[in-house]
């Protein structure tokens, strides 16, 4: 069976992904992004995740710090 990527990643996937960050951090980090006109993906409002957090696409995600290079 090959594999496939995930649809949805959660907040807190992307922190670990940028190391581990915290919730503050990755705020301020996409405010910057925002205030640097790339600003990150939105959020999926559309389903609700089952521990609370929020939900972002994935491919969305990779494409976004493929661009800033941490990729």
């Amino acid at each position: 069976m090959r594999d496939l990527d995930p649809v949805l990643i959660t907040r807190a996937d992307i922190q670990n992904m940028l190391g581990g960050i915290s919730r503050t951090t990755f705020y301020r980090m996409r405010q910057r992004w925002k205030r640097e006109g790339t600003p990150f993906p939105e959020p999926v409002n559309d389903i609700m995740p089952p521990k609370g957090g929020t939900l972002y696409r994935h491919k969305e995600v990779m494409a976004f710090f493929k661009a800033k290079g941490y990729l």
